[in-house]
């Protein structure tokens, strides 16, 4: 027997479709256990997690940065396995699955939410490698502009490429990014000892629930939708939810630990200033090169997914226009720090209620099984998901103002990703079975 029912596999096989934009993927087509680890790592291997790791040096010590990543890390890990086993078992994208919840015209919309804040990753992430380069080269001005707009264009080629040149790139990039950050962190440590990084107390403080959201912050965009068009690869849901936990509790800890050891110990949060305190340019230039490019590829290609979902379009022409419009928006410079964690913050309290609402219907509504999507019984417009998204909303900013009272309920309601995925998942579920009488979506 299959490990994966047939009746779960959202299309039949689309043999002009190679990147399965609008149909599941079909077992004959699925990846090995290492390809889509090798690709889901490269995605996580991103300097901005090492940059997360500098801005949690700057308020918390070193016991509580180790806490707040792990603990950060596992409530991750457990929504990725929870998306990763849904994308198996279907063979779905991200975009194709919003279907099931938000309906055929519905998902175009809820879908372009994801990749407008994808773009944003894009982006910045980008302009962080452009503006090491410029630092490198000693350019400033417009020519620091014109790099910024250079790079942003040329890390979408692998994305252009599509899912195999992402994993040729992985296996590539992943040792040197391993290798590097751990070396990066070991020189630091070195620099001022490692009692000193132990003992390390921050000047200003910063509350441990905070840390724990803005490393959740750093990956719930991924985990919660993202994810899905890799894992869709995977041969059945053990593979995927293991692939999953790897790329978070392995990965994501490494780095965002790595990032805070070298930030305490050169003393400086901006990665790419102590990269080059090091005096080891060329090594410098491989870490970002290789992390920035694996993390930027994966995630274009998965805004190109819902992308064409929404506009029905072909995958190729959507990259073409974002990567014109990520290089126009890498030349504002949105490499600050501040912008940042600004930016992780607000992705930690408004993408959770989404990645919520979806895991109900999925596993709560319809019991693990979905039609194919050519199915009459998808509807057009479910506005069920809608109201409970902005409900959820509404909640989670009551429960953040409770949280900011001091009071003993602040350990339980001071983490806002938290209580958007199991409001989410509590308002969907109450809400859908008033409106449809609790029925299931989809009669088998």
């Amino acid at each position: 027997m299959e490990n994966i029912d047939k009746k779960h596999v959202g299309a039949p096989e689309v043999t002009d479709d190679l990147d399965f934009e609008q149909s599941a993927v079909p077992m004959s087509k699925r990846k090995s256990f290492w390809s889509i680890t090798i690709i889901w790592l490269g995605f996580v291997f991103v300097i901005t997690s090492m940059m997360t790791g500098g801005g949690l040096a700057a308020g918390l010590d070193f016991k509580d940065i180790v806490v707040a990543t792990i603990v950060g890390n596992v409530f991750l890990s457990v929504i990725a396995m929870a998306i990763g086993n849904m994308a198996s078992k279907t063979g779905l994208s991200f975009a194709l699955m919003t279907r099931y919840t938000f309906g055929n015209t519905g998902s175009k919309l809820a879908t372009l939410f994801v990749p407008i804040v994808n773009i944003g990753w894009y982006t910045i992430q980008a302009a962080t490698y452009g503006h090491f380069v410029a630092m490198v080269l000693g350019v400033e001005g417009t020519g620091e502009t014109v790099i910024l707009f250079c790079t942003a264009i040329i890390m979408g080629v692998f994305a252009l490429a599509g899912i195999e040149a992402i994993a040729v790139l992985g296996y590539v990039a992943i040792p040197a990014i391993i290798f590097l950050s751990i070396a990066t962190a070991m020189k630091s440590g070195m620099t001022v000892g490692m009692d000193t990084i132990v003992s390390f107390m921050p000047k200003t403080q910063m509350s441990l629930l905070n840390g724990i959201t803005i490393v959740i912050g750093t990956w719930i965009l991924s985990t919660a939708t993202c994810i899905a068009d890799t894992m869709r690869y995977a041969k059945n849901p053990k593979e995927a939810m293991t692939a999953s936990v790897l790329g978070l509790l392995g990965g994501n800890t490494l780095l965002i630990i790595c990032g805070a050891i070298a930030s305490i110990g050169m003393g400086d949060s901006d990665l790419t200033a102590v990269l080059l305190g090091f005096g080891l340019v060329i090594p410098s230039l491989i870490l970002m090169t290789t992390n920035i490019f694996t993390t930027n590829a994966a995630n274009l290609y998965s805004s190109s997914l819902n992308l064409a979902n929404t506009f029905s379009t072909g995958r190729k022409k959507i990259i073409a226009i974002v990567l014109l419009i990520a290089g126009l928006l890498a030349m504002t410079r949105p490499y600050n720090i501040d912008v940042l964690f600004t930016f992780l913050n607000a992705l930690g309290v408004i993408v959770p209620p989404l990645s919520g609402i979806i895991i109900a219907n999925y596993y709560i509504i319809n019991k693990q099984v979905y039609p194919e999507l050519s199915s009459s019984a998808i509807p057009t417009w479910d506005i069920t998901p809608w109201v409970s998204w902005g409900l959820t909303l509404v909640i989670v900013k009551f429960l953040e103002r409770v949280a900011k009272g001091g009071s003993a309920l602040n350990g339980i309601f001071g983490l806002p990703a938290l209580n958007g995925i199991i409001v989410g998942i509590i308002i969907y579920t109450l809400l859908y079975k008033v409106i449809k009488g609790g029925a299931k979506s989809y009669e088998q």
